[in-house]
């Protein structure tokens, strides 16, 4: 079995165009390191509060 679980980067709005408040790299590295696995990143630019919220997955252990 798998459990899953989502990181929340804000995306910024400005006059010259987007831009995440947090790098995405450190956030995938950091999980990555508590043996999480990247599977996706999903863009909510359109949203109210704009964030890219990344899945992450590993092996459930028991």
């Amino acid at each position: 079995m798998r459990e899953y679980a989502f990181a929340s980067i804000p995306i910024l709005r400005r006059r010259s165009g987007t831009a995440l408040r947090t790098d995405y790299r450190d956030v995938i590295r950091d999980h990555a390191a508590t043996g999480w696995e990247f599977v996706q990143a999903i863009s909510f630019e359109s949203d109210a509060q704009p964030r890219l919220d990344l899945v992450f997955t590993r092996e459930v252990r028991e």
